[in-house]
C-alpha cells in the first residue's frame, strides 16, 4: 500500500485519459488559471464519471501571465523586447505596469526566462533579454519584490464560488501573503473544502507558522517560490515548511518539477528521482505533478513512475515524529507505539472531524491507517493524508463498543484471523476533535 498520496493536474494531454490514471491518482487538480466555466465543469463530470478521486481546484492568485500567443516568441539574450496590450509580449495585468521599475527585472516561465528592464510607461514597458527562451501563451510573470496589498483577488473569489458549486474537496490558495487571506477564503467556503496555502511568495516565508496554523494544509510551489527566495534557498526553505506542517499537523503538498523531463521524454532523469526520494524521507502527505500530466506527452508513465518510485522508498524509509503538543497528541503517540509493539497490522482511528485521523497521520506510523468518519465530505478529504485508507461509516457509531465492532467487520477484509489491530479516535459521547481512547483489539472469527 503506498502511504504517500499522488496529485496530478487535468489538462489537454490527460483529460481523456482520467480512467487510466485513477489506477495512481488519489487526487486530480484543476487549475482555474485557464479554460473557462463550461471547461472547468467538463472537467469535474470526466472525473467524476471515470474516478471516485478528489479534487482540488487551484485559484490563480494575482499571478501575472503573458495574454494570448499565436505560436510562440522566440528570445535570445541581447533581444529588445517590448510588453504591451498591443504590441510585442502580450500583457494586460495593470499590476504588471505599476509594479515594474526601469533596472529590476522581468521573469518568465518560473525564472527560465530573465528580461532586464530599461524603461517603463504606463502601459508598454522596454527591456533587454538577459537569458533567453521560448515564451508561449498564458506563461507565468514574476517581478521579484513587486509589492501586492493581497494574494486574493475579486477573480479568485469569483471562481472559488464556481469551484464550491462544482463540488471541489479543495482550493488551493496561490500566492498567500498571510494568515488574513487563508482566513478570508475560510471564511466563504465554511466546510465545504480545505484551503491549501500555497507557500510561492518571501511574505509567505515570513509568516509562515501564522499560515500553516490557519491552513488546512500546505503546498511547498517550488516554482515561483524559488524566483522569490532564490534558487540557493529553496533546499532548506522546503524542508521548513515540510517540518512546521508536520508540526502542526497540517498535510503538506510538494510541487513543481517533479518529473519535469517527462514532459518530452518517457523516463526521469537522476535528479529527479532522487528528489522524489528525499522528498518523500521528509514525510510529505502528497506529490504533485503539473505540467508532466496536464501538458506532457506522457502523463500515465509519468503518474506510474511517481508510484513506483514512492513504493520503492517508502520500503526502506523511516522518517522523524514531531513531538506531541497536547495531551490528545500523547494519546496519539501512544497508539503508534503499542501498534508496533504489538506488531499491530492496522490503525483503525474513528473521527467525526477528522481531527484524530490527522493526528495519527503526522506521526506516519509503520501500519496502514484507516479512518472511519460518518462525513461523507470529510472522507474524500482525508484522502490527501499520509497513510490513510478514508472509509465511509454506514452504521451509526454512538458508543465505543460501536466503533470496536465496526473497526473489527472492517478490519476482516485486510487482516486474518488472531492478528492484532489498534482501535484509537475520540469517544463518540463527548466533544468532537478529541483523541481520548486506545484499544489494542485481536481479531476473532
Amino acid at each position: 500500500m503506498r502511504k504517500t498520496k499522488i496529485i496530478a493536474t487535468l489538462g489537454p494531454s490527460s483529460i481523456d485519459k482520467v480512467k487510466e490514471l485513477s489506477q495512481y491518482v488519489d487526487i486530480f487538480r484543476i487549475n482555474f488559471a485557464h479554460g473557462d466555466t463550461k471547461s472547468h465543469k467538463e472537467y469535474f463530470e470526466k472525473i467524476k464519471e471515470y474516478s471516485d478521486a478528489s479534487i482540488l481546484v487551484d485559484l490563480p492568485g494575482p499571478k501575472i501571465r503573458v495574454g494570448d500567443i499565436k505560436g510562440k516568441i522566440v528570445l535570445k539574450p541581447g533581444d529588445k523586447v517590448v510588453f504591451s496590450p498591443y504590441e510585442g509580449i502580450p500583457v494586460e495585468d495593470p499590476l504588471f505596469y505599476s509594479g515594474v521599475k526601469e533596472n529590476s527585472y522581468v521573469l518568465i516561465a518560473d525564472g527560465s526566462i530573465k528580461i532586464n528592464v530599461t524603461k517603463v510607461e504606463k502601459d508598454r514597458v522596454e527591456g533587454v533579454v538577459i537569458e533567453g527562451g521560448t515564451v508561449t501563451s498564458r506563461k507565468g510573470i514574476n517581478i521579484p519584490d513587486i509589492k501586492i496589498p493581497s494574494g486574493v483577488t475579486d477573480n479568485d473569489l469569483q471562481l472559488l464560488k464556481e469551484a464550491l458549486d462544482l463540488g471541489a474537496d479543495f482550493i488551493g490558495l496561490s500566492f498567500v501573503l498571510s494568515k488574513d487571506d487563508v482566513l478570508k477564503v475560510k471564511s466563504i467556503s465554511k466546510d465545504r473544502a480545505w484551503i491549501i496555502a500555497k507557500i510561492e511568495k518571501k511574505n509567505a516565508v515570513e509568516n509562515l507558522k501564522d499560515i500553516i496554523k490557519v491552513a488546512d494544509g500546505v503546498m511547498v510551489a517550488r516554482g515561483d517560490l524559488g524566483v522569490e527566495i532564490g534558487l540557493e534557498n529553496l533546499p532548506f526553505t522546503q524542508k521548513k515548511i515540510i517540518r512546521l506542517s508536520k508540526l502542526y499537523g497540517k498535510p503538506v503538498i510538494l510541487a513543481t518539477q517533479v518529473l519535469e523531463s517527462m514532459v518530452n521524454n518517457p523516463i526521469p532523469t537522476r535528479a529527479e528521482v532522487i528528489d522524489i526520494s528525499n522528498s518523500v524521507s521528509e514525510g510529505v502527505d502528497a506529490i504533485m505533478l503539473s505540467d508532466e500530466t496536464a501538458a506532457g506527452n506522457y502523463p500515465v508513465e509519468a503518474v506510474k513512475t511517481l508510484h513506483d518510485i514512492i513504493l520503492a522508498v517508502e520500503k526502506r524509509v523511516k522518517t522523524v515524529r514531531p513531538p506531541p503538543l497536547t495531551g490528545d497528541d500523547a494519546i496519539a503517540v501512544a497508539s503508534v507505539n503499542v501498534a508496533e509493539i504489538s506488531k499491530a497490522k492496522l490503525l483503525v482511528v474513528h473521527s467525526r472531524s477528522g481531527t484524530s485521523i490527522i493526528r495519527i497521520s503526522r506521526l506516519r506510523p509503520k501500519v496502514p491507517i484507516i479512518g472511519l468518519s460518518p462525513n461523507k465530505e470529510l472522507i474524500r478529504k482525508l484522502k490527501i493524508c499520509w497513510g490513510v485508507y478514508p472509509f465511509l461509516t454506514e452504521k451509526s457509531l454512538i458508543t465505543l463498543n460501536d466503533i470496536i465492532a465496526y473497526a473489527e467487520e472492517i478490519s476482516k477484509k485486510f487482516v486474518k484471523c488472531n492478528e492484532n489491530i489498534v482501535i484509537t479516535g475520540g469517544d463518540p459521547t463527548l466533544e468532537e476533535g478529541r483523541t481520548d481512547f486506545i484499544k489494542l483489539h485481536q481479531i476473532v472469527c
